[in-house]
């Protein structure tokens, strides 16, 4: 049954409650439901605007993009009629990944979505909420001029999570003004995106406007990025690489730059992880030859596999979660939390997990998509699975959005 309950948590917020099975319910009367927070507590909370406390259930809870943020839907297979757009002008999930106690996400044209727990100390001593690691609460980190620009990158600077925006002028001419900052990170004490300099990023070439378009982690430990110039004629492109991203960058060639985008050898990957990479190469389940990662154990998203099976014509990628366990600092973690998890899915959901230190490999489903629509991510957080989801159509997306459920891990 899911449930919708509005309650006031620093805003008045929609709770979603999601247990057994049956079908959505009317909200309730707001003055009958309505909760404060409790002051004068020590914790250094964000100053984020809450938009709903999600309860995960058996049953998923569906969400889909509007030009508004994301809104609850039955699933995917009655999403709205959204007209295929070119993915650098969608509204769609960029990336995600761990942070603190949090897992965030960079919506492209919108800001940051934010996951975290929910816990006692955030209502009043009445008795009435224990938390159960199923409920977490859901932040809109919106940038307010988001929506002209790209985001091309998605990564971790000074231990913040950030995002590059651009102007992407391949589909469509320039029609928003340079960004001054063109990296926006998630900071606590601000309620919208905060515009940063990154050194490395702003050394730009002699002459004309430039841009940089793309950022990423190369294999062998250097930041790889791409700079265009705008509005010129020629196109003019340039590549370079830093191994730290406050110092200033050297020129590379095209193909050093293609090369750069090769994975880590899967040797460097979590064990339960290699293991799964293996199985699901040697299973006939898509030939999968690589995997996307993210995890509590390091920084930001990997991408573990072998290059020369890139090149395989059916090769496909996995997106996995994968914790080491042994993680109890936290005040009363569900004692699974110590236990070693690893989750791999391809693109329709199917894959395989592994729990607990025996590294017994199982087969892993999530719930069916429609005809033309894909999985793009997966993470955990607490007892619950949080994936990204998107529909598909060559360089065009139409609906995109996420969901979260509890599937008893």
């Amino acid at each position: 049954m899911v449930v919708l309950k509005p309650y006031l948590i620093a805003i008045l917020v929609l709770v979603l409650s999601c247990s057994g099975k049956g079908n959505l319910q009317e909200p309730r009367e707001e003055s009958q439901n309505l909760l404060a927070i409790n002051e004068g507590t020590e914790h250094a909370d964000p100053v984020w605007s809450a938009l709903a406390l999600l309860q995960a259930g058996e049953n998923p809870l569906w969400f889909e993009f509007g030009r508004d943020g994301p809104h609850l839907i039955e699933s995917p297979f009655v999403a709205d009629l959204t007209p295929y757009v070119p993915w650098p002008h969608a509204h769609h999930i960029v990336g995600m990944t761990l942070w603190e106690d949090y897992l965030v996400m960079t919506v492209n044209r919108e800001g940051f979505l934010v996951f975290g727990p929910a816990t006692e100390s955030m209502w009043p001593d009445d008795g009435d909420f224990h938390p159960t690691g199923t409920e977490l609460l859901l932040y809109r980190v919106a940038g307010r001029f988001w929506d002209s620009y790209t985001v091309g990158s998605f990564f971790l600077w000074d231990n913040k999570p950030a995002a590059l925006l651009y102007r992407n002028d391949f589909f469509a001419g320039l029609r928003a003004p340079p960004l001054s900052h063109q990296v926006n990170v998630l900071d606590f004490s601000s309620p919208v995106p905060v515009g940063e300099l990154v050194p490395a990023l702003e050394k730009f070439p002699d002459g004309g406007i430039w841009e940089t378009e793309l950022l990423r982690r190369g294999f062998n430990g250097f930041w790889y990025y791409r700079m265009r110039k705008k509005g010129g004629t020629q196109n003019e492109t340039v590549y370079l690489r830093v191994v730290d991203l406050h110092g200033e960058g050297e020129r590379i060639s095209f193909d050093e730059w293609m090369n750069s985008d090769h994975p880590e050898s899967i040797e460097k990957a979590p064990p339960n992880l290699a293991l799964i990479l293996a199985h699901a190469a040697g299973s006939g389940r898509g030939g999968a030859s690589s995997v996307r990662v993210i995890s509590p154990d390091f920084e930001g998203q990997r991408f573990f596999g072998s290059a020369a099976n890139l090149s395989f014509e059916n090769s496909q990628l996995l997106f996995a979660y994968s914790r080491a366990g042994g993680n109890l600092e936290k005040p009363d973690p569900p004692a699974s939390w110590a236990e070693p998890l690893t989750l791999a899915i391809l693109s329709d959901g199917s894959g395989f997990c592994s729990f607990g230190a025996e590294r017994d490999i199982q087969p892993f489903s999530l719930f069916p998509l429609p005809e033309g629509f894909v999985y793009t991510g997966v993470a955990v957080l607490g007892n619950v699975v949080v994936a990204s989801w998107e529909e598909q159509q060559e360089a065009g997306i139409g609906a995109a959005g996420f969901m979260v459920v509890n599937l008893g891990l």
